[in-house]
């Protein structure tokens, strides 16, 4: 199950974790050292969560070492079946997104009534 929650292939930047954190319960991580909340778009629908970052652009900073990467990415989650996107926060770089799986709603019948 959580491997269906899995990200799309692609690169492997930003590193992330899902973590199960309780039988319905689930977090998703990202490391995003330099970004700010201004830098971070996250949108969910219901088969798919999707973080986007804007990168640095064009910086005057000169840099003697340049190691943290601050690049502009796209992360594509593919959710499972009844898995639902609760929020997310960021803190200390790291986006923290919260996720549940709800249980299948029993479709019940329609009654139709027949006209004469």
């Amino acid at each position: 199950e959580i491997e269906r929650m899995s990200s799309v292939k692609q690169s492997s930047y930003p590193a992330y974790d899902i973590k199960k954190i309780s039988s319905n319960g689930f977090l998703i991580v990202l490391a995003l050292a330099g970004f700010s909340t201004r830098d971070l778009v996250v949108e969910a629908t219901s088969s798919e969560l999707v973080v986007y970052g804007n990168g640095e652009k064009n910086s005057q900073t000169e840099y003697i070492h340049k190691g943290i990467a601050k690049r502009a990415f796209t992360k594509t989650f593919r959710l499972a079946d009844n898995v639902v996107v609760d929020g997310a926060e960021f803190k200390d770089g790291l986006l923290s997104i919260h996720l549940h799986r709800e249980e299948p709603r029993k479709e019940i019948p329609k009654k139709i009534s027949i006209k004469s």
